[in-house]
């Protein structure tokens, strides 16, 4: 999607064959598994599927035509990368024309293999910037503990100098 268009709720766009949308978003749902960059995108223009207009139309062409140019792309994981967990966090703050609530997203990997990620609309306004990133790094922290454990679980505990993270 373009970076400097967002879709909102367009009351007065002609409408478009809802089963034909809700077709093509089906298709690109099931692509993002391997294809990560396309997550937000789709996400977005899934939001719009109970009345479709021309404008949404346009945007999920616009992904298909991404992802066409871009078939031989992939994510690449390594065997001999080390096994320490890292996670990073970021947030819009009302990036939402809608509602003006924020994206948080967050992705985390092991050594140098992305093995997670996510992208969620915040449950609440921001009144800040600085509100926005504190609940998206919240929210990461949360996942972040629970694959420690995981790879405690495991057999793989994670430490940092000696102590455990």
């Amino acid at each position: 999607m373009s970076t400097s268009d967002k879709l909102c709720k367009d009351f007065k766009g002609k409408s478009v064959d809802q089963k034909l949308y809700r077709s093509m978003i089906g298709s690109l749902l099931d692509l993002t598994a391997s294809q990560l960059d396309l997550s937000y995108s789709v996400g977005v223009c899934a939001c719009y599927q109970s009345d479709p207009k021309e404008s949404y139309l346009f945007a999920v062409k616009r992904i298909l035509c991404y992802v066409s140019g871009t078939t031989n792309f992939g994510v690449c994981y390594s065997f001999n990368s080390n096994v320490d967990l890292a996670g990073y966090s970021d947030a819009d703050w009302a990036g939402n024309i809608d509602d003006r609530k924020s994206t948080t997203g967050n992705c985390f990997y092991i050594g140098n293999n992305l093995v997670s990620w996510f992208s969620k609309k915040q449950n609440c306004v921001s009144l800040s910037t600085a509100e926005a990133e504190y609940i998206a790094v919240g929210s990461g922290c949360t996942q972040l503990l629970w694959m420690k454990q995981m790879l405690t679980d495991y057999g793989l505990p994670q430490y940092k100098n000696g102590d455990f993270l």
